[in-house]
């Protein structure tokens, strides 16, 4: 299929994808040629580490916040 058919139907090529049938897009007539196929993956588990990648990327400071602003009731 093309790249603007899937966009069309992509709910449809992704239920197809999962029950094993391999879906190849195309960029146009002459493009690039892209497969897509299901991946066996584990459920997701929630992890509430930080990310080690988001560390030195993000930053925040606890003094931000003023003792009269905080409330027990949270």
């Amino acid at each position: 299929t093309t790249v603007l058919k899937a966009k069309n139907q992509l709910s449809e090529l992704l239920r197809r994808a999962e029950t094993g049938e391999e879906i190849i897009i195309t960029r146009g007539r002459d493009g690039k040629a892209f497969l897509l196929s299901a991946l066996e993956s584990e459920p997701a588990t929630r992890c509430l580490d930080p990310d080690p990648r988001w560390m030195k990327r993000v930053a925040y400071a606890d003094e931000a916040l003023f003792e009269s602003e905080w409330s027990a009731e949270t």
